[in-house]
């Protein structure tokens, strides 16, 4: 009963005091949706999440550098250095090596002459074994669908509906600089913030034009993907590749450096100034400040009001009203209008997650779009999308600290009204 009378109590001096409620639960509200967004994001890129779900187990090798008395090159692999190096190596579950089609965008025609521009991928028999893709329709490429005179490919839905105004196009016809590709199956669409799985087209590796540029015919355009058994194997891993590649310079009177060859997470940093550890006290920095600095407002806020209604708190306690009455009263206050500032905040993330989804897709280092930002052409489909990373679990634990923090900051309050005589209370400021 008594907790119902609170919440009313509450409820009336929210109406009587609408600027500084308004004030205070703006002030939550945007607290909790700027946090949300920031970490939804985030999760999206870091997190393990379809189709990547293996991220915490997957390693990249970015680029190798050649060295010869003569020479100096450094760019990806070609399949020659993944036969050479890649085979059965201990904790290692899984390789592939990829390539972007064409560089990366490639341009696709359908036997009704639709053409549609969008970003190519060649991959391995492996590379399906990497990511767990959500098939709408058909299969991955079979090793028959490997060979260009009987080439496969796989489309994303927005590919299909683009090329043939469906997505159950497998078995149609597609062509691709001279190929004759079958579409063997169509998947749903990757979010750009799955850089290493996104496409809009799936292609065999047998039709890629640009392997190897170096002497040693080790350098091409190609990303080792690496799918260890555990985490735990990465650096056993990385010294057993590293030191096959020494061996081979050696034989070969060359050098040869491996770059770039970190997990998945610190692959995400590999063309950016800042570190994985940077980014990573970059990010709790700004969720405090967007988190503190509107709560210490806030504090000053509600202590100002408990000055303001001193008298009232002494007319109260000269009535019988013992200490645990009036701290309930200010804290149920706090508590009312923190829990809707949480559900306009839930309400406000997700129109922001919706309203700047490209704004957002460009606030991680690795993402898609820092890979073809140079290149002039942003895909129309695989934004980020709220509804696949949004955690109401994440916004609950928010909205937890979000609490905790404003009740500390009324209760500090609320013991400089218990500790003040009564007589001192009725005249306050008078």
């Amino acid at each position: 009963m008594k907790l119902g009378l609170y919440f009313r109590q509450a409820w009336y001096n929210l109406r009587e005091n609408r600027v500084y409620s308004a004030v205070f639960i703006a002030g939550t509200a945007l607290s909790l949706a700027l946090v949300m967004a920031f970490l939804t994001v985030l999760s999206a890129r870091v997190v393990n999440t379809v189709p990547e779900t293996h991220r915490d187990r997957m390693m990249v090798l970015n680029s190798l550098a050649e060295n010869t008395s003569e020479t100096y090159y450094q760019s990806g692999v070609t399949s020659k250095f993944a036969e050479l190096f890649m085979q059965d190596v201990p904790g290692v579950v899984a390789w592939s090596l990829t390539n972007n089609a064409a560089g990366g965008f490639v341009v696709l025609e359908s036997e009704d002459e639709e053409m549609t521009k969008v970003f190519g991928k060649c991959v391995d028999m492996d590379f399906w074994k990497m990511f767990d893709y959500d098939f709408i329709e058909g299969r991955a490429i079979s090793r028959n669908g490997m060979v260009p005179n009987t080439a496969e490919a796989v489309l994303s839905e927005s590919t299909a509906m683009s090329l043939f105004g469906r997505t159950d196009a497998v078995g149609e016809t597609v062509y691709y600089g001279g190929y004759t590709l079958t579409v063997c199956g169509v998947v749903r669409d990757v979010p750009m913030s799955a850089a290493m799985a996104y496409a809009g087209v799936w292609m065999p590796s047998s039709l890629n034009t640009s392997e190897g540029f170096s002497p040693s015919g080790l350098l091409g355009m190609g990303t080792v993907l690496i799918l260890a058994e555990d985490k735990s194997d990465f650096s056993r891993i990385k010294e057993e590749i590293t030191s096959r590649v020494s061996r081979y310079a050696e034989a070969n009177d060359m050098t040869l450096e491996l770059k770039f060859f970190d997990s998945y997470r610190e692959s995400l940093f590999t063309w950016s100034e800042l570190s994985s550890a940077a980014y990573t006290w970059l990010g709790i920095g700004v969720v405090l400040i967007i988190l503190i600095v509107p709560l210490m407002n806030l504090s000053g806020m509600v202590s100002s009001r408990m000055d303001a209604r001193m008298t009232e708190f002494g007319t109260r306690k000269s009535f019988g009203a013992g200490p645990r009455s009036i701290v309930a009263q200010i804290t149920g206050e706090n508590l009312l209008m923190t829990l809707i500032g949480g559900v306009v905040g839930l309400v406000a993330a997700w129109l922001i997650i919706v309203l700047f989804s490209r704004q957002l897709n460009m606030l991680v280092p690795g993402s898609f779009l820092d890979n073809v930002s140079d290149v002039g052409l942003i895909p129309e489909t695989g934004f980020f999308d709220f509804r696949d990373f949004f955690k109401l679990w994440l916004y609950a634990a928010l909205l937890g600290i979000i609490l905790v923090l404003n009740l500390i900051s009324a209760l500090i309050p609320a013991a400089k009204v218990i500790r003040r005589p009564i007589t001192e209370s009725l005249n306050y400021k008078k």
